[in-house]
C-alpha cells in the first residue's frame, strides 16, 4: 500500500523529496506553510461558490415567505380588521414622534446653561414624561 504525500506542491516539499527528509524544523514549517497557502488558494473559489449558494438560497426562501404572508393575510383578513391597523399605526406613529419631540426639548432645556440639571444616583429611578 502506497502512502500518498500531502505536501507534493509546494517547492519545499520537493526539496524534501529529493533530500529524503528536512534538515530542520523551519524546513518543515516553510513547506508546511506554502502547502497551506496553494491549498487555501484552491479551496477558496469553492468556498465562494458554496456561500454565495447558501445566501440566494436564505434570501430567495426569506423573501418568498414574507411576500406570501403578506398577501395570503391581505386578501383573507377582513377590512375592517385592516383599517383599525392601518389607523392604529398611523396614530401610535404620531404618538412616538410626538412623544420623541418632547424628549428632544426636555434634553434641549436640560443641555442649556440656565439652570443646574438634575442627574439621577445610579440605579435611582429616571422620570420620563407622562403621554396626554
Amino acid at each position: 500500500m502506497e502512502t500518498e504525500n500531502n505536501y507534493q506542491d509546494s517547492e519545499a516539499s520537493q526539496e524534501y523529496e529529493q533530500k529524503g527528509g528536512f534538515e530542520s524544523y523551519s524546513e518543515a514549517f516553510k513547506a508546511g506553510c506554502d502547502n497551506a497557502g496553494e491549498r487555501a488558494r484552491e479551496a477558496a473559489p469553492k468556498i465562494k461558490e458554496a456561500l454565495s449558494g447558501a445566501v440566494y438560497d436564505f434570501a430567495y426562501k426569506a423573501t418568498y415567505g414574507a411576500v406570501f404572508a403578506g398577501a395570503f393575510a391581505r386578501e383573507f383578513i377582513p377590512q375592517n380588521i385592516k383599517e383599525a391597523m392601518d389607523q392604529g399605526v398611523e396614530k401610535g406613529s404620531t404618538a412616538g414622534r410626538g412623544a420623541a419631540e418632547k424628549m428632544r426639548e426636555k434634553a434641549k432645556s436640560a443641555n442649556s446653561c440656565d439652570r443646574p440639571v438634575d442627574v439621577p444616583e445610579s440605579g435611582d429611578p429616571i422620570e420620563l414624561p407622562m403621554m396626554g
